[in-house]
């Protein structure tokens, strides 16, 4: 008996309704050419190269397999299909997006046109691979992360140029991608991300979701002066007792590095005394802003009393916030001498 792995029971959904075939040829397209010339229609014919995902994707990703990679990489690289108000439909792949236009390239003979449509005569569009998004939620519900993550790449960058023209839900769904970048500890190309997505969005949920991002990000980073206007403003925008507790650490932190312990010590408190049975993201970091603060007052005995309520809540110290590091040593010393 043959035993499937994830990816290709998953696999075996995707293509169930679907006539599928691997393109047996190199993993890269060859360079094409079209020649410049006038035509009475929107579209014109030039010299260029054909459009492919960036050559760094040619390759196979980690987390997948050099198949898995070419089977999905092929298939993405097949046209998508330009629905006109007209009723045309004109397959192709998208060039460039402007403001105002978008160029499609479509084969030719041994060459491609390039249509030229403005924004107002598109009426939608038919994107291949759609499917692979219960693909990359399948993997991330099962731990997957590392696949997650490569197909959400290849997908992210077949559909980069199109985002500011597709529906809401395709940034929504891409903010999957910018947690798990982040998660893997990249966070300027989650900064990079955002920039694109956070225009597109306009679900309440989606929009924190993607500010806790660029927020994390920055915080990340240390680049503390982007940071704390984006924490001020979350504060203004968040209650003390919701689900994530992320604005006041990175605010209270910042209060830190001032010595503004006072502050630090009133900002950490807030979600720690409105926290509620539910989990509150960064709830531990705030414990450990709090006892930081406490520190700094020289209040030993407020500190290690606090430490202990940390521990009794399976809170764990945030190791890798450097403002936070010689006070997590320090409070080690009052615990062991207490």
């Amino acid at each position: 008996m043959i035993k499937l792995t994830s990816f290709w029971r998953a696999m075996l959904r995707h293509c169930r309704n679907r006539a599928y075939r691997t393109a047996m040829t190199e993993h890269c397209p060859p360079i094409k050419l079209w020649f410049r010339r006038n035509h009475p229609t929107s579209f014109s014919l030039c010299v260029a190269l054909s459009f492919s995902l960036p050559l760094s994707l040619c390759t196979a990703s980690a987390g997948l397999s050099p198949t898995e990679h070419e089977t999905i990489y092929r298939e993405l690289q097949e046209p998508i299909l330009v629905q006109l108000t007209n009723k045309r439909t004109i397959p192709g792949h998208s060039i460039e997006v402007s403001e105002k236009q978008i160029q499609i390239a479509t084969s030719e003979g041994a060459g491609e046109i390039i249509y030229t449509f403005n924004l107002d005569e598109i009426k939608g569009f038919n994107i291949p691979g759609e499917s692979y998004k219960t693909v990359i939620v399948e993997w991330i519900e099962t731990g997957e992360t590392e696949k997650a993550i490569a197909l959400l790449e290849l997908l992210y960058q077949q559909r980069v140029h199109l985002i500011p023209l597709l529906p809401a839900s395709e940034s929504h769904f891409f903010i999957y991608y910018v947690e798990l970048i982040l998660a893997s500890n990249n966070p300027a190309r989650a900064i990079a991300i955002t920039e694109i997505l956070r225009p597109q969005i306009d679900n309440p949920a989606a929009l924190r979701a993607l500010d806790d991002a660029i927020l994390t990000s920055y915080n990340n980073l240390e680049l503390y002066d982007k940071a704390r206007p984006l924490a001020e403003k979350w504060l203004a925008e968040r209650a003390p007792y919701g689900d994530s507790a992320l604005g006041y650490y990175v605010l209270g932190t910042d209060k830190l590095r001032a010595e503004a312990y006072d502050e630090a010590l009133e900002l950490a408190l807030q979600p720690i005394i409105f926290a509620s049975p539910i989990a509150t993201d960064k709830l531990g970091h705030c414990y450990a802003v709090a006892i930081s603060a406490a520190l700094g007052l020289r209040e030993q005995d407020y500190a290690v009393t606090l430490y202990r309520e940390m521990q009794q809540r399976e809170l764990t110290w945030p190791t890798e916030d450097r403002t936070l590091e010689p006070f997590h040593t320090t409070i080690l010393k009052e615990i062991e001498d207490a």
